[in-house]
């Protein structure tokens, strides 16, 4: 499966990812640079592409990740738990 994320989320995948093969392929991702829509047109997004096993690894972290940094004192999550809630609905979506 195919997404496009922005390059906050991307870092955000390479830090609280915990599959070592997964991290070097979204490191790959990284270095290969944004993607360019109709070839020319820079998007400020990458486009990475992931296995159903992987999404659930990525969806996983991202759980744990908004559980534990996400959610303000009231239990409603604050502006990093919008930003990861945001990231997971992509990869539950399962397309860009």
């Amino acid at each position: 499966m195919q997404f496009k994320i922005n390059l906050s989320d991307i870092k955000l995948l390479i830090e609280e990812v915990e599959d070592s093969a997964l991290v070097k392929r979204l490191i790959e991702y990284e270095k290969d640079g944004q993607y360019f829509e109709k070839g020319k047109y820079p998007s400020g997004q990458y486009l990475i592409d992931l296995s159903e096993d992987e999404v659930e690894v990525v969806i996983n972290s991202l759980s744990d990740y908004l559980m534990i940094y996400g959610v303000s004192n009231d239990g409603e999550p604050n502006a990093l738990g919008l930003q990861v809630e945001t990231l997971i609905d992509v990869f539950n979506d399962g397309q860009f």
